[in-house]
Formats: structure tokens, C-alpha cells, sequence
């Protein structure tokens, strides 16, 4: 048996939290040569107020972007992110963040259904999704999914740990949401500390999708 979708909302976290967007620049000397647009997964940091305080790039730059006023409502916390902005030597201009999903992995065998005391592996929804670029940077294992949607209810996700060193995406659809176009989807996995080869595997319309580091 499927574990029920109230239950599933309890243990999956849903994708997407928009924050603050939209910082326009306006500009007047046609000749000046400016910062190219840059789009990347970053770590904010956020003050007592949910304030957007500071960003760290996955190479390990740290810019102060206080004075942009992004607000958030996730106070004194890290949020995984991807942003779009420019830099200016030291300066960092943002115009679009958003938050993504990056919850730690979870042991399989807490997400396992149970049944006459044996544990299911196939129970866990593995929903097909696909898979547009897997990569690993600055301690994550980064990647851009395509969704199939109508934008009915609320997808849930999670990652889950199947064995040290091999992760994998869970992925619940809700039944009122039909197949009709692709959304882009961002997500982001924490590696542990303790790992060092990361393998990840994904549930496609072609079968599983893998890929080791």
C-alpha cells in the first residue's frame, strides 16, 4: 500500500517557496560595457527579521546584500537558493531568489511502509520526472528536473539515502494533477559530511537516470 497523501505531506516537503524577486536596474550611458547576468544555487543567510543578510556562492564567495532589502519569512536561518544577479567587483546586484527544495537526505527505512512487519522498497512513490542536468557543487548534488503539469495541487518530494553513498529522489504526484507541460524544477541534496563517492538516481520516462561523482 501507498502511504496516504496526508501522511506523505507530513514527511515530504513541497518545492518552491518564492521569496523576493525582481530588483530592475535602470541604466542611462548606452556605452558603459555591464555585469553579465548570472544565474547560480547560492546559500543566504537570514537575520532575525528574515532579512536577507548575506549570500555564499558554491565556490565560497560571501557577498553582503543587507542594503537590497530582500525580505523572506524564514528568520535566523540558511536557505538553499538559486538566484539570478551580477557582480561588480565586490558588489553583488541581485534581481531574482528564489528558495528550493534541499532537505537532507532520509534513511529508506523511514520512509518504508510497513506491512505484516515487512518493509516495502517499492512502496515509495517514484513518480517519473525528467532530467535536464545533474551536477555536484559547493557540497550538494545540484539539478534541474522537468516536471510534467497542469499546476494542479502540490507535488511532494524527498531524498532518499538507500544505501551510504546512494541517494536517490522520491516524488509523490497529487492525482488531480494531469501530465500537460513540462515546469522547470530546482533541487538541491546536502551531501553528508561522512560521504565521499555520492551516487543519485532519478525515476524518468525512460527508466532510471543515474550518475556517480
Amino acid at each position: 500500500m501507498l502511504i496516504p497523501f496526508g501522511t506523505m505531506k507530513r514527511l515530504f516537503s513541497s518545492i518552491l517557496c518564492l521569496m523576493g524577486l525582481a530588483f530592475i536596474v535602470s541604466c542611462s550611458d548606452d556605452d558603459k560595457d555591464y555585469p553579465s547576468l548570472v544565474n547560480d544555487f547560492l546559500v543566504a543567510s537570514t537575520d532575525a527579521n528574515g532579512k536577507i543578510t548575506t549570500v555564499k556562492l558554491d565556490k565560497g564567495a560571501t557577498y553582503d546584500i543587507a542594503a537590497q532589502g530582500i525580505s523572506t519569512n524564514a528568520p535566523d536561518t540558511l536557505l538553499r537558493c538559486i538566484a539570478s544577479y551580477t557582480l561588480d567587483g565586490n558588489k553583488m546586484t541581485m534581481y531574482n531568489i528564489s528558495h528550493i527544495f534541499s532537505e537532507n537526505p532520509v534513511p529508506a527505512h523511514s520512509l518504508l511502509v510497513a506491512e505484516d512487519g515487512t518493509q516495502l522498497m517499492d512502496t515509495l512513490p517514484r513518480d517519473p520526472m525528467k532530467v535536464v542536468s545533474l551536477w555536484k557543487d559547493g557540497g550538494y548534488i545540484n539539478m534541474q528536473l522537468g516536471m510534467l503539469t497542469t499546476g494542479k495541487g502540490s507535488h511532494a518530494y524527498a531524498f532518499c539515502e538507500d544505501s551510504v553513498g546512494y541517494y536517490s529522489l522520491v516524488h509523490l504526484r497529487p492525482q488531480e494533477d494531469a501530465e500537460s507541460y513540462t515546469q522547470k524544477v530546482y533541487m538541491s541534496m546536502p551531501i553528508p559530511d561522512s560521504v565521499g563517492q555520492v551516487t543519485f538516481s532519478v525515476y524518468t520516462y525512460d527508466g532510471i537516470f543515474t550518475r556517480t561523482f
